[in-house]
């Protein structure tokens, strides 16, 4: 059984949860069905991530990029 957006149909990234076996959200911390956690291994652990450094202020999502400002908001950390 696939996941779908009710709004839109689009399908949603989604896995079996090991618990029960219906189809959870990728991102979804806990199996909607069942309420196990999902606990995933995080992603930004492995390879050039571990290196990124985070934009200083707290309210911007951007990375410190190569001329030493922030992608998102230009600022300097």
């Amino acid at each position: 059984m696939k996941l779908t957006c009710e709004e839109c149909g689009a399908e949603i990234p989604s896995d079996l949860c090991p618990a029960c076996k219906e189809p959870a959200p990728r991102w979804a911390k806990f199996c909607p069905s069942c309420g196990k956690d999902l606990a995933r291994p995080a992603t930004l652990s492995k390879g050039k991530n571990k290196k990124r450094k985070l934009c200083s202020d707290d309210s911007c999502i951007g990375i410190i990029g190569p001329d030493g400002l922030c992608t998102e908001c230009g600022k300097r950390p």
